[in-house]
Protein backbone atom coordinates (compact mmCIF):
# COMPACT_ATOMS: atom_id res chain seq x y z
CA UNK A 1 0.00 0.00 0.00
CA UNK A 2 1.41 3.48 -1.05
CA UNK A 3 0.27 6.56 1.33
CA UNK A 4 0.96 9.96 0.02
CA UNK A 5 0.57 12.36 3.10
CA UNK A 6 -1.87 14.85 0.59
CA UNK A 7 -2.58 14.80 -2.81
CA UNK A 8 0.58 15.89 -4.44
CA UNK A 9 3.13 14.58 -5.95
CA UNK A 10 5.64 16.74 -3.35
CA UNK A 11 4.98 15.18 -0.35
CA UNK A 12 6.31 11.56 0.98
CA UNK A 13 5.43 8.16 0.04
CA UNK A 14 4.96 5.60 2.66
CA UNK A 15 4.80 1.95 1.54
CA UNK A 16 3.67 -0.07 4.63
CA UNK A 17 1.86 -3.65 5.30
CA UNK A 18 -0.65 -4.60 6.53
CA UNK A 19 -3.04 -2.69 4.06
CA UNK A 20 -5.87 -3.07 6.00
CA UNK A 21 -5.88 -0.07 8.37
CA UNK A 22 -6.04 3.85 8.42
CA UNK A 23 -2.83 6.00 8.30
CA UNK A 24 -2.59 9.32 9.17
CA UNK A 25 1.06 11.40 8.11
CA UNK A 26 1.94 14.83 9.51
CA UNK A 27 4.46 17.02 8.94
CA UNK A 28 6.35 18.86 11.33
CA UNK A 29 8.37 22.04 9.48
CA UNK A 30 10.52 22.56 12.55
CA UNK A 31 12.70 20.49 15.05
CA UNK A 32 13.44 22.13 18.30
CA UNK A 33 15.69 19.64 20.05
CA UNK A 34 17.75 16.99 18.67
CA UNK A 35 20.90 14.89 20.17
CA UNK A 36 23.91 16.70 20.26
CA UNK A 37 25.90 17.12 16.64
CA UNK A 38 22.35 16.71 14.23
CA UNK A 39 20.43 19.67 12.55
CA UNK A 40 17.65 19.93 11.01
CA UNK A 41 17.50 18.59 7.56
CA UNK A 42 14.60 20.64 5.29
CA UNK A 43 12.89 18.28 2.51
CA UNK A 44 10.25 19.51 -0.09
CA UNK A 45 9.62 22.24 -1.87
CA UNK A 46 9.24 26.04 -1.29
CA UNK A 47 6.13 26.33 0.91
CA UNK A 48 5.29 22.67 1.60
CA UNK A 49 9.45 22.04 3.07
CA UNK A 50 9.30 19.80 6.02
CA UNK A 51 12.29 18.47 8.59
CA UNK A 52 10.34 15.72 10.59
CA UNK A 53 7.09 13.22 10.14
CA UNK A 54 4.47 12.12 12.43
CA UNK A 55 2.89 8.87 11.27
CA UNK A 56 -0.12 7.05 13.53
CA UNK A 57 -1.97 4.34 12.31
CA UNK A 58 -5.66 3.60 14.10
CA UNK A 59 -5.25 0.09 14.59
CA UNK A 60 -2.49 -2.74 15.30
CA UNK A 61 0.98 -1.97 14.48
CA UNK A 62 3.43 -1.36 11.21
CA UNK A 63 5.46 -4.81 10.58
CA UNK A 64 7.03 -3.35 7.20
CA UNK A 65 7.03 0.23 6.14
CA UNK A 66 9.38 2.30 3.60
CA UNK A 67 9.22 5.50 3.83
CA UNK A 68 10.36 8.21 0.33
CA UNK A 69 10.90 11.70 1.55
CA UNK A 70 10.57 14.42 -0.53
CA UNK A 71 13.53 16.02 -2.35
CA UNK A 72 15.85 18.23 -0.06
CA UNK A 73 15.86 22.05 -0.35
CA UNK A 74 18.12 23.44 -1.87
CA UNK A 75 19.79 24.88 1.48
CA UNK A 76 19.89 21.18 2.88
CA UNK A 77 21.32 19.64 0.01
CA UNK A 78 24.42 21.86 -0.37
CA UNK A 79 25.26 20.39 3.56
CA UNK A 80 25.76 17.24 2.47
CA UNK A 81 29.22 17.83 1.71
CA UNK A 82 32.46 15.32 2.02
CA UNK A 83 32.35 13.89 5.60
CA UNK A 84 28.66 14.48 5.84
CA UNK A 85 25.77 12.47 6.05
CA UNK A 86 21.67 12.89 6.17
CA UNK A 87 19.99 10.59 8.45
CA UNK A 88 17.01 10.31 10.01
CA UNK A 89 16.05 9.68 13.77
CA UNK A 90 12.98 8.05 15.51
CA UNK A 91 11.83 9.76 18.98
CA UNK A 92 10.94 7.01 21.54
CA UNK A 93 8.24 8.26 24.03
CA UNK A 94 8.60 5.17 26.44
CA UNK A 95 13.08 5.47 26.49
CA UNK A 96 11.88 9.73 26.23
CA UNK A 97 14.88 10.11 23.55
CA UNK A 98 15.82 9.96 19.82
CA UNK A 99 17.06 6.70 18.57
CA UNK A 100 19.28 6.27 14.99
CA UNK A 101 17.63 4.66 12.25
CA UNK A 102 20.29 2.47 10.46
CA UNK A 103 20.18 1.65 6.50
CA UNK A 104 18.55 5.61 5.81
CA UNK A 105 19.36 6.16 2.12
CA UNK A 106 20.24 9.28 0.44
CA UNK A 107 19.08 8.98 -3.06
CA UNK A 108 20.38 10.60 -6.65
CA UNK A 109 17.28 12.59 -6.41
CA UNK A 110 17.90 14.01 -3.24
CA UNK A 111 15.20 12.49 -1.78
CA UNK A 112 15.80 9.93 1.50
CA UNK A 113 14.70 6.52 1.72
CA UNK A 114 13.92 5.27 5.16
CA UNK A 115 13.28 1.79 6.47
CA UNK A 116 10.48 2.60 9.38
CA UNK A 117 10.04 0.08 12.45
CA UNK A 118 7.06 1.33 14.21
CA UNK A 119 4.62 4.40 13.93
CA UNK A 120 5.80 7.68 15.40
CA UNK A 121 7.78 10.69 15.17
CA UNK A 122 10.58 10.48 12.96
CA UNK A 123 13.22 13.88 12.29
CA UNK A 124 15.37 14.24 8.88
CA UNK A 125 18.56 15.71 9.96
CA UNK A 126 22.32 16.50 9.32
CA UNK A 127 25.19 15.09 10.59
CA UNK A 128 28.79 14.25 10.28
CA UNK A 129 29.90 10.55 9.33
CA UNK A 130 31.52 10.32 13.01
CA UNK A 131 28.57 11.68 14.99
CA UNK A 132 28.04 9.67 17.94
CA UNK A 133 24.89 7.23 17.51
CA UNK A 134 22.34 7.79 20.15
CA UNK A 135 20.63 5.15 21.03
CA UNK A 136 17.52 3.24 23.26
CA UNK A 137 19.11 0.97 25.57
CA UNK A 138 18.24 -3.17 24.36
CA UNK A 139 18.65 -2.16 21.15
CA UNK A 140 21.26 -3.52 18.57
CA UNK A 141 24.13 -1.41 16.90
CA UNK A 142 26.42 -2.33 14.26
CA UNK A 143 29.75 -2.34 15.02
CA UNK A 144 32.91 -3.57 12.42
CA UNK A 145 36.66 -3.78 12.49
CA UNK A 146 37.72 -1.16 10.51
CA UNK A 147 37.33 1.94 12.77
CA UNK A 148 35.79 2.39 16.30
CA UNK A 149 31.25 3.18 16.70
CA UNK A 150 30.85 5.89 19.48
CA UNK A 151 27.30 4.63 20.92
CA UNK A 152 25.33 7.06 23.09
CA UNK A 153 22.26 5.62 25.56
CA UNK A 154 20.02 7.22 27.30
CA UNK A 155 19.71 10.65 25.98
CA UNK A 156 23.97 10.99 27.10
CA UNK A 157 23.84 8.69 30.13
CA UNK A 158 26.21 5.96 28.89
CA UNK A 159 28.45 6.34 25.42
CA UNK A 160 30.18 3.15 24.62
CA UNK A 161 32.79 3.55 22.09
CA UNK A 162 33.75 -0.34 20.83
CA UNK A 163 35.57 -1.81 17.56
CA UNK A 164 34.80 -5.14 17.11
CA UNK A 165 37.71 -8.55 15.59
CA UNK A 166 35.26 -8.73 12.82
CA UNK A 167 31.71 -6.91 11.89
CA UNK A 168 29.28 -7.58 14.51
CA UNK A 169 26.76 -6.06 16.75
CA UNK A 170 26.82 -4.50 20.20
CA UNK A 171 23.54 -4.47 22.33
CA UNK A 172 23.73 -2.57 25.92
CA UNK A 173 20.92 -3.09 28.62
CA UNK A 174 20.38 -1.21 31.75
CA UNK A 175 19.48 -3.44 34.70
CA UNK A 176 18.22 -2.84 38.08
CA UNK A 177 20.44 -5.34 39.86
CA UNK A 178 23.33 -7.56 38.79
CA UNK A 179 25.01 -11.13 39.90
CA UNK A 180 28.30 -10.05 39.90
CA UNK A 181 29.48 -8.89 43.49
CA UNK A 182 31.53 -5.94 44.07
CA UNK A 183 35.42 -6.10 44.63
CA UNK A 184 36.19 -6.25 48.17
CA UNK A 185 37.51 -3.06 48.51
CA UNK A 186 35.31 -1.32 46.50
CA UNK A 187 30.99 0.11 46.98
CA UNK A 188 28.93 -0.36 44.29
CA UNK A 189 26.28 2.22 43.68
CA UNK A 190 24.11 0.26 41.50
CA UNK A 191 24.53 1.54 38.69
CA UNK A 192 24.38 -1.66 35.85
CA UNK A 193 24.56 -2.42 32.30
CA UNK A 194 24.53 -5.79 30.57
CA UNK A 195 26.88 -5.71 27.05
CA UNK A 196 26.85 -8.40 24.54
CA UNK A 197 27.56 -9.20 20.86
CA UNK A 198 25.64 -11.06 18.63
CA UNK A 199 28.34 -13.43 17.40
CA UNK A 200 29.73 -14.15 21.23
CA UNK A 201 32.87 -15.76 20.12
CA UNK A 202 34.43 -12.57 18.54
CA UNK A 203 35.65 -10.42 20.85
CA UNK A 204 35.83 -6.02 21.39
CA UNK A 205 39.35 -4.96 19.57
CA UNK A 206 39.16 -1.66 21.08
CA UNK A 207 36.58 -0.39 23.49
CA UNK A 208 35.53 2.39 26.38
CA UNK A 209 32.94 3.35 28.64
CA UNK A 210 31.65 6.88 29.65
CA UNK A 211 29.03 7.05 32.18
CA UNK A 212 27.77 10.39 33.34
CA UNK A 213 26.54 9.85 36.94
CA UNK A 214 24.12 11.37 38.81
CA UNK A 215 26.50 13.01 41.78
CA UNK A 216 23.21 13.99 43.70
CA UNK A 217 22.02 10.81 44.18
CA UNK A 218 25.78 9.19 44.24
CA UNK A 219 26.91 9.71 48.09
CA UNK A 220 30.24 8.56 47.71
CA UNK A 221 31.45 10.22 44.20
CA UNK A 222 30.41 13.72 45.94
CA UNK A 223 33.13 13.03 48.44
CA UNK A 224 35.26 12.66 45.10
CA UNK A 225 35.82 9.11 45.41
CA UNK A 226 37.28 7.25 42.06
CA UNK A 227 34.54 5.51 40.14
CA UNK A 228 35.19 2.02 38.66
CA UNK A 229 33.95 -0.88 36.47
CA UNK A 230 33.52 -4.19 37.19
CA UNK A 231 32.13 -7.66 35.44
Amino acid sequence: MQIPAQNTSDLPLLECSPPLFQVKVTETTKVAVLPDGFKSFAVGAVGQAYSGLTIDVDAGTITNARLTTSAADVTAALSIAAGMQAACLRFDAKANSYTFIEGTKYNFDKTMTVDLPSAGFYAFVSASLTVPIPTIYAQARTTNSSTSTTIVYGGGELELGVQTTNDNSITCTKKESSNAAAPADKASINIYFDIELKTKEEKVKKGEIKYKYNAAAVVDVRTLLPLYAYD
